[in-house]
């Protein structure tokens, strides 16, 4: 063995050991999960062990078992559902619930069923059934208003009924196209029948559903309860551990203090040492022989692992954007339900804010290495505020989850009106020479804020129909930066590993390196020939023409 691949060989024996004490610091060191697993409060209710807030980590609660505290609301989401807890009872195992979207208005704009995910809740013998009946074709004939069922009305729809109890009217089956049944609590007064049913019984069936009624949580603690006795906090799923028990001075699988057992930080900082020295051993030998296979995938896990590193520090420095987890996503988007878009980078939805401002979430697919595109994407737009571009309203960072929340454009993107043949009259009314002329123009101006106006330079590098979005006026946006590159404003001329953009739009400097430098006027070049395609309405690569020579629009036109 040679002296240069002995020196190499133990410096990569040092860095393996070096980076297995750096990932034993959490094993050797419990008390700090032993303080992230302390109990939570949300307006005045304590959250232990099985639940857990959202801000905590995961392996504080059992999975399923998250809580989300918004100011005084403590939320409990089931089945795309969400439910207000007003109480929690950990010795009966007992929530008392209210479903959020019921709590004001009785008129819903989808009619999903009270369902619950039963390997983790019950509902309880205190429950009773209840049902709202949705868009009923004709009054059923039915002795009203002084018995049940009773009527209610919502606008833009046609008589709905609620039908306390499970005797259900034949009629209603029969006559109403939606169903959604409603547990309600027995033990509170209902006042059955409600004292005032002249015309205006909305109030009344709203204060009735809000009576709120109880489910129960079926997951065994008594393990939980044994590590409580002994001075430790319960977790789940930690160092790859289903139930543990965090300890002041350990972890545990069962309780604290217990003799003759060993903690299962200190077997796992054993294990992990062990197998670290192993590891360099292996690569030792290995190395010996220069098989450089297995190394090359050990080094390309520790890459993983640090590029992840990077990209939450690079996040870190993003405050003028709020974060969302992916549960807030899920609920924006009511369980990813409506679909905008979809292309090489992911899908795009439909959302609401709980302000009910609607917003566009672009969900990315799962991506590779460090996902440059998606911190170039955050990074960029985060220091542009322009009425041309499109404006960032938070992003999602969690794991492998990456999504972009922007404001909603209703009117999408401007391809699909100077591309639509299918309907070429309407789109010629819809987009007048006029407003072609003021969306180029919008363009413009975003284009030289990017440039000109930004404390830093910022080039597209994807300039394209796709990626211009139009809002209810017509008003342009420039969207999609992932491609983007920072620079400062004073450099003309940018270096590049690689070409970027989409063929047909890239600038020739970017593919024919010396015939000039990249510059901003790439960009320029791409708004050029998406001009021209406003302009004839044609696509810059048409594959369907007649002569080859014209499939490139710039050969079409010369």
């Amino acid at each position: 063995m040679d002296l240069t691949m002995s020196c190499s060989s133990l410096s990569l024996l040092f860095f393996l050991i070096s980076l297995q004490i750096h990932f034993l610091a959490p094993a050797a060191s419990a008390f700090p999960l032993f303080q992230e697993c302390a109990p939570s409060n949300c307006g005045g209710q304590e959250v232990s062990y099985p639940f857990r807030l959202d801000k905590q980590p995961t392996y504080c609660g059992h999975p399923g078992y998250e809580l989300d505290c918004d100011g005084d609301s403590l939320t409990l989401s089931i089945e795309s559902l969400e439910y207000r807890v007003i109480h929690m009872n950990t010795s009966t195992q007992i929530l008392v619930v209210v479903r959020m979207n019921l709590s004001e208005d009785i008129c819903l704009e989808t009619y999903n069923e009270t369902t619950l995910d039963l390997n983790l809740f019950n509902y309880t013998s205190n429950d009773l059934n209840s049902t709202l009946f949705y868009n009923c074709d004709s009054r059923p004939n039915l002795t009203l208003p002084t018995s049940p069922p009773y009527r209610f009305s919502c606008p833009n729809s046609k008589d709905g009924y609620f039908v306390p109890g499970d005797n259900l009217p034949k009629p209603l089956l029969s006559t109403c196209s939606s169903i959604v049944h409603v547990p309600i609590s027995k033990s509170e007064p209902l006042g059955f029948p409600p004292p005032s049913m002249d015309g205006n019984n909305n109030p009344t069936i709203s204060e009735i559903l809000n009576e709120r009624f109880e489910i129960t949580w079926i997951l065994n603690t008594s393990q939980c309860e044994s590590c409580n006795k002994s001075g430790g906090r319960c977790g789940y799923g930690w160092a790859g551990q289903e139930f543990c028990c965090f300890c002041p001075e350990g972890v545990n699988s069962t309780t604290c203090g217990r003799p003759g057992k060993q903690r299962v930080g200190v077997k796992i900082g054993i294990g992990m040492a062990a197998s670290g020295v192993g590891i360099g051993i292996t690569l030792i030998i290995m190395l010996s022989f220069r098989k450089k296979r297995v190394i090359r995938i050990i080094m390309a896990l520790i890459k993983h692992r640090s590029e992840q590193f990077d990209g939450e520090m690079k996040i870190e420095g993003l405050v003028s954007s709020r974060r969302y987890t992916y549960k807030d996503i899920k609920r924006m988007t009511n369980s990813f339900k409506e679909k905008l878009g979809e292309g090489g980078y992911g899908c795009v939805y439909k959302g609401k804010l709980r302000d009910d401002q609607f917003v566009a979430v672009k969900l990315l697919k799962k991506l590779k290495g460090n996902a440059e595109e998606f911190f170039n994407e955050v990074a960029s737009i985060s220091r542009t505020s322009h009425i041309n571009v499109v404006n960032l309203l938070g992003f999602c960072f969690e794991g492998r989850k990456r999504a972009l929340v922007y404001e909603f454009m209703p009117n999408g993107s401007l391809e699909k009106f100077i591309f639509n043949r299918s309907n070429t009259l309407e789109v010629d009314q819809q987009l007048s020479w006029d407003t072609m002329y003021q969306i180029s123009l919008g363009i413009a101006h975003g284009l030289e804020y990017l440039h000109r106006g930004c404390n830093t330079r910022i080039l597209h590098f994807d300039i394209k129909p796709h990626n211009i979005l139009l809002d209810a006026n017509y008003h342009p946006k420039i969207s999609d930066f992932g491609l983007a590159k920072i620079c400062p404003r004073e450099e003309s001329i940018v270096s590049l590993l690689g070409a970027r953009g989409t063929v047909g739009y890239i600038a020739p400097e970017l593919i024919i390196r010396n015939i000039g430098g990249v510059s901003h006027k790439s960009d320029v070049y791409s708004y050029g020939m998406m001009v021209l395609e406003m302009i004839s309405k044609r696509k810059n690569i048409e594959v369907t023409v007649a002569h080859t020579s014209e499939i490139y629009f710039p050969y079409w036109v010369h």
